[in-house]
């Protein structure tokens, strides 16, 4: 597999989830996302865990095994979230960050440049989620969407989809006529409708 230099995509992946989590209100908190595991407000403190995580990586940092999310207000999320994105960058910027291997919780190893995908497909995909469960689709920028999807599809192999949905569940047919981002959906095994 080789991918591109996707550090500009995953920089506007955490803008574009900003936008889309400061649009979200109260009341959403407990709608039910695509991301059947999580509603609206597990989702925002998972989608502000998995930003950090990628600053952490950007670093060289090595990330523990944890799968509980901390809890982050709805109101200072989005601020979280941009100062993680700022984290991010500065930790992804210089060049040879994109081939230091890191081991990963689960033991495999990753160059930069492939952890740099990966955290772009989590977030682009969870701001779909979000942005489905409330209503807020017009926030998603398509060529993100392609870029994404993109990444996805040279990135996750079958021997990564389950039943169970870990990491990832079957890929989904997409209707003929999905947008972008329903067809990011249904490839990471969600119903896009």
């Amino acid at each position: 597999m080789t991918l591109n230099d996707l550090r500009p995509e995953l920089y506007a992946a955490y803008d574009q989830a900003a936008a889309v989590i400061s649009a979200v209100s109260q009341e959403q908190l407990h709608r039910p996302t695509p991301c059947t595991k999580m509603d609206v407000s597990e989702l925002v403190d998972h989608i502000v865990l998995a930003a950090r995580r990628a600053a952490k990586l950007g670093r060289g940092e090595t990330l523990a095994g944890e799968s509980e999310a901390p809890h982050v207000d709805l109101r200072e999320a989005p601020g979280v979230l941009r100062a993680a994105g700022a984290e991010a960058q500065a930790a992804w910027s210089d060049d040879a960050s994109l081939g230091r291997v890191v081991t990963m919780p689960w033991g495999e190893e990753y160059p930069g440049r492939a952890l740099v995908g990966i955290y772009l497909v989590e977030l682009a995909t969870h701001a779909w989620d979000l942005a489905r469960a409330t209503d807020n689709q017009q926030l998603l920028h398509d060529g993100l969407g392609e870029a994404a999807l993109a990444c996805a599809r040279a990135t996750i192999r079958e021997d990564y989809r389950t039943e169970a949905g870990e990491p990832f569940g079957p890929e989904v047919p997409a209707p003929d006529d999905a947008t972008v981002w329903e067809r990011l959906g249904a490839f990471m095994g969600r119903d896009p409708r």
